[in-house]
């Protein structure tokens, strides 16, 4: 395989609840990596709160979940600050269209990749909620059209191939991973804190990859087995 020449875009919601089928998102933030130098684009940082529907009964009628207590302590927002934030559609429009500006040739192949913690999970369905209320959508598959519709970057899968057989490492979650790496975490859980924290640790495995892989045999590697 080529290097790669798209754009990584690392991405995070905070979100009102645990369930990404139902949960209502509370910020969305991104910070955009060159696929070739693997540095942050200067032009590659968003963020911004959404607007949830504050009152538990109309969430609930919309088969969404209301807001936790508990998801707002966690990410330092309050309701009266969120009554003051952007709606979801005009969030959402926005973002896509700051996604889009890093398609440099302008067809879903060259989608930027999606890239985060734990986001095959919990955030790449939100963003397949999102595209199926506000677009975009891939006219073939039906499915969000935002990112590329195949290669996606879940830093939680590669943590979890590089630390599964180290025994101090007890727990693969993005705050252990920050005590790990030294990473201070005075404002964890703030989406673009996260994901420049992501982005950080995602750029530091990219680079052990590319300078590991060209020395690894692949090509008939099991002929002799």
């Amino acid at each position: 395989m080529a290097l790669n020449i798209r754009d990584i875009v690392v991405f995070d919601f905070e979100t009102g609840s645990r369930n990404p089928l139902k949960t209502q998102p509370t910020q969305i933030a991104a910070v955009v990596i060159h696929g070739k130098s693997l540095k942050i684009k200067n032009n590659g940082t968003f963020n911004s709160e959404i607007r949830p529907i504050l009152d538990d009964e109309a969430a609930v009628k919309l088969d969404l979940d209301p807001l936790e207590d508990e998801a707002l302590d966690i990410t330092r927002k309050t309701r009266k600050a969120l009554a003051k934030a952007p709606t979801p559609k005009f969030v959402w429009k926005k973002f896509a269209k700051f996604v889009s500006m890093h398609n440099w040739k302008g067809t879903s192949w060259f989608n930027p990749i999606a890239a985060g913690y734990n986001i095959n999970n919990f955030d790449m369905p939100i963003v397949e909620r999102m595209c199926q209320e506000y677009g975009p959508v891939e006219k073939k598959s039906g499915r969000q059209g935002i990112f590329h519709p195949i290669y996606k970057i879940d830093l939680m899968d590669t943590v979890f191939m590089w630390m599964e057989n180290n025994p101090d490492v007890r727990s693969i979650s993005m705050d252990s991973m920050r005590d790990l790496m030294n990473i201070d975490k005075t404002n964890a859980h703030d989406a673009l804190q996260d994901c420049l924290d992501t982005a950080q640790i995602l750029v530091k495995f990219m680079k052990l990859h590319r300078s590991i892989s060209p020395k690894v045999q692949f090509e008939k590697a099991f002929a002799n087995e």
